[in-house]
């Protein structure tokens, strides 16, 4: 059962197209399980529907019906191939890097997006955590397997991870099986030591 869901905020902003890439691919991941936003983005949409047929007419270009004409002959565009069929959709058409050592028992492998944002997989072994760190702005987490604890509460399969303050206590793994995440952040700063090699090496 999927117990935290991403703000209405954020809803709003990936109906609207206005979510950085990585952003939205975590927010996509969350809501291709989760029937409970499923509809509330449903909603969303209708209302924006509303919202545009309630706006004044804006009058076409000249040529605007030769270019509609124009494009009848074009292909549809085929859907991105699988690149990865071991992960969930929408992560198994997203480019990804390799995976890279983050700390003890830790891992990460990048997300290949485009935007402010930037975004990645997170494998973590039982007990392990990540750095207490700060954010500079939107912080988003969906867990594909096993769980995690932080200071505002556990986070299991499917739960998307949407913090307002910052990790004071670190997420950590619980349970007696690794944890995978993908995540994405606007801006992240780390504390302790690794805080201060961040700000050294910019």
């Amino acid at each position: 059962m999927i117990q935290h869901h991403p703000t209405e905020q954020t809803l709003l902003a990936y109906a609207t197209g206005t979510l950085p890439e990585a952003l939205a691919i975590v927010t996509a991941t969350h809501l291709a399980k989760c029937r409970l936003c499923q509809s509330a983005l449903g909603t969303l949409e209708a209302t924006g529907g509303v919202l545009i047929d309630e706006l004044s007419p804006v009058p076409l270009s000249g040529d605007a019906l030769d270019r509609l004409f124009a494009r009848t002959g074009e292909s549809a565009s085929l859907p991105p191939p699988v690149l990865h069929p071991e992960l969930p959709a929408p992560l198994n058409r997203v480019a990804l890097g390799r995976w890279w050592p983050v700390g003890i028992g830790v891992r990460y492998r990048p997300l290949q997006t485009a935007g402010a944002a930037w975004g990645g997989l997170i494998l973590a072994q039982p007990g392990r955590s990540l750095p207490k760190h700060g954010h500079k702005g939107r912080e988003l987490t969906c867990i594909l397997a096993g769980s995690f604890a932080d200071g505002s509460g556990h986070y299991q399969a499917g739960d998307l991870s949407e913090p307002v303050t910052d990790h004071d206590v670190p997420p950590t793994v619980t349970g007696h099986e690794p944890c995978l995440c993908i995540i994405a952040s606007e801006g992240m700063h780390l504390r302790g030591l690794l805080g201060r090699v961040q700000r050294l090496i910019g």
